[in-house]
């Protein structure tokens, strides 16, 4: 469907309408049994390059997956093919078990989207945009002033309530789109660079807020250069190259695919030499290295051996005060994965 805004024209997709293309009881079936966002074999080409090539995931329901890559792996693409606004070439994107390009203002009414880059309506106030989004998804009249009041606190928006568009900074318009997307609580967020133009105060409001939403049982799918943003928020992530997705899976999956060897990094009281003596003796422990009170190895089994090993040290009378494993970060897996290959 298409409004008016002055002299603007936007396309908005209107959940509440249903074209011919009803949800069958097999895709109901298979988004209950699949997952929540399913790109299946999905493919787009421009002219003679593939931007996207044959693409295949599965993101359950509640899961919060971060798609990394350099620029031109196909992120963006993948993204709003997902939502809608490309048609693939091939392959399709089901959302909650609605085809979204068969069906695509049925599968609006689950999907919350934030490109990139995005317009806003400049002349309106904060509230009035808002405002304008919740009736295009058809929400309850009775619901929506206390949706957009809710919604702007969840932004940190409230002492711009009242404000005109145009008189906000970067980061503000940024947590407005956010707002704009979640407006009619979808199911499925679909996040392009969110935290783009955002201040550290602020980027943290939002992987707080998209926790919360997690909580509240959403799904998200978000892509970000900033891959600190993502550790210790996504559940699961997907490095694209060229148009593929070189891994997938969650973090701990991935690590555990890549590394041979666990990290650990230890403490102790009194002297270096029993502790270097006892872990040197072990047969999957390799790369001691100590200095002082503290020290770091590598170590070739499963926890449960781990914990062996620390059990070890304590009897052979090694006062331990500190013993964990180095976890990698995502920038970690990142590196070690990516070829840095682009269009």
């Amino acid at each position: 469907m298409r409004r008016r805004r002055g002299n603007q024209v936007v396309r908005v997709f209107s959940p509440a309408a249903t074209r011919a293309h009803p949800v069958t009881a097999l895709d109901l079936l298979a988004y209950h049994v699949a997952g929540m966002i399913r790109l299946e074999k999905i493919r787009k080409e421009f002219d003679d390059l593939v931007a996207v090539n044959d693409l295949e995931v599965v993101i359950p329901e509640g899961e919060v997956y971060g798609l990394i890559g350099p620029n031109g792996a196909g992120k963006t693409t993948t993204i709003r093919m997902a939502c809608g606004l490309l048609s693939p070439t091939g392959g399709r994107a089901v959302v909650a078990g609605v085809d979204v390009h068969s069906a695509p203002e049925q599968a609006q009414q689950h999907i919350g989207y934030l490109s990139d880059f995005f317009s806003l309506y400049e002349d309106l106030k904060v509230w009035e945009y808002l405002d304008y989004f919740a009736h295009a998804y058809k929400m309850p009249e009775g619901q929506i002033p206390g949706r957009i009041d809710q919604v702007i606190q969840e932004v940190g928006l409230e002492v711009k309530r009242d404000a005109l568009i145009k008189g906000l900074s970067r980061g503000m318009k940024q947590r407005l789109g956010i707002a704009r997307a979640i407006i009619h609580r979808p199911r499925v967020l679909l996040l392009d660079e969110p935290a783009s133009g955002l201040d550290p105060k602020a980027r943290l409001d939002l992987r707080n807020l998209l926790r919360s939403l997690r909580d509240q049982g959403a799904t998200v799918l978000i892509s970000s250069h900033i891959l600190t943003e993502l550790e210790g928020f996504c559940t699961s992530i997907g490095l694209m190259e060229r148009g593929r997705m070189v891994r997938s899976g969650t973090l701990q999956e991935i690590t555990a695919a890549e590394s041979q060897y666990r990290v650990v990094r230890f403490a102790w009281l009194g002297e270096a030499a029993a502790a270097e003596a006892w872990l040197k003796a072990q047969a999957k422990v390799s790369n001691v290295l100590v200095q002082r009170s503290e020290g770091v190895f590598r170590f070739a089994g499963p926890e449960e051996e781990l914990a062996a090993v620390l059990a070890g040290l304590i009897a052979a009378g090694v006062k331990v005060v500190g013993f964990a494993e180095v976890k990698q970060t995502v920038e970690d897996l990142y590196l070690k994965l990516s070829r840095n290959e682009v269009m």
